[in-house]
């Protein structure tokens, strides 16, 4: 939250655009071989890279934004048929400490994943492990220390969060080891989950993106059979971080516009608590009226905000609903 609760309090954040994506570099057909498959991650990853290091004040919501999708990925991959929208209701609609539902928890989960630094991955991964109903036993305990050993390696930083996804989707999937570990998907999206930890630790990212689920699991997916670290289904974990990175990348240039409209029209707010509720537009992927925003705005004050800052063009409704309304950029 911002120290003062006012307009002039983003005034003078920056909101540069990122350069697009160049068109060289987008992976259209999926890759054949390891090696077409390392360039393409290679050149989605150094542009992303760029961004993740300049850690913009929109990162908040980029982060939330990649999660969200990640965790839609997921919830088809389970057999669910929830979408985002239905995602956003279960965790927002809910009581606060309230059961968001299964698909919901999904959602926390994802979330975990960027909440703290990325040296703090093993309390992260914990936490989602916790929300999910996954036991700290031994097997994912292996999946932790494989996890590890990936990021201490010398491969380079998709190989080795694809051998980390191979490593923990075996462990905590393994109908020998753990009868129920892989029903629902929980197993899945922790290895997915443990990757993208893997990954970050490797490029010596601030912190972690939700990334491989989205690409690898998008509209159920194909269950990867065998090693994936081995041959083509490396090639196939390594091409879903040249896709997830590059889609990334247009988000993150889509934010920083809505970003630099927030900030031209925050000289127009004269709410109290106004500085505020924009600081949490920048972190959070959305707001009710009803969230906790830094104290200062009543939920009657927030809703006549945001239907104002929708008027100016700075935000969107997202339900499309006339009640139980929820807002972001």
């Amino acid at each position: 939250m911002l120290a003062r609760g006012d307009s002039q309090a983003i005034q003078s954040l920056p909101a540069a655009a990122p350069p697009p994506f160049p068109a060289w570099a987008r992976a259209v057909t999926a890759a054949e071989t390891e090696a077409e498959a390392a360039f393409f991650a290679g050149a989605a990853l150094s542009r992303l890279d760029a961004i993740v290091r300049e850690n913009p004040p929109w990162s908040g919501v980029w982060r939330r934004r990649l999660a969200l999708s990640v965790a839609a990925a997921n919830v088809r991959r389970a057999g669910r048929t929830e979408g985002e929208a239905a995602l956003r209701d279960a965790l927002h609609l809910s009581r606060p400490g309230g059961d968001p539902g299964p698909a919901g928890k999904f959602l926390l989960a994802s979330r975990e994943l960027g909440q703290r630094p990325t040296r703090q991955w093993r309390s992260s991964l914990a936490a989602a492990a916790e929300v999910l109903g996954v036991p700290h036993d031994g097997a994912l305990e292996e999946a932790l220390e494989a996890a590890e050993a990936c990021a201490a390696s010398a491969r380079p930083a998709p190989f080795a969060a694809a051998r980390a996804f191979a490593l923990a989707r075996r462990a905590l999937t393994s109908s020998a080891g753990r009868p129920s570990a892989g029903r629902g998907g929980e197993g899945e999206l922790l290895a997915a989950w443990l990757a993208d930890a893997v990954l970050a630790q490797r490029l010596n990212w601030p912190f972690a993106l939700p990334l491989l689920a989205a690409p690898l699991f998008a509209g159920g997916g194909r269950r990867l059979g065998g090693d994936v670290a081995d041959g083509a289904e490396t090639a196939h974990v390594v091409f879903a971080y040249a896709k997830s990175a590059a889609g990334a990348v247009d988000l993150a240039g889509d934010l920083a516009r809505r970003a630099e409209k927030l900030e031209t029209v925050a000289p127009k707010l004269r709410a109290k608590g106004a500085g505020a509720a924009l600081r949490a537009l920048l972190d959070e992927d959305c707001l009710a009226a009803s969230s906790e925003i830094g104290g200062q705005l009543s939920e009657r004050g927030a809703r006549r905000l945001f239907d104002r800052l929708v008027a100016l063009g700075a935000i969107r409704e997202l339900t499309g609903r006339a009640t139980f309304r929820l807002y972001g950029l």
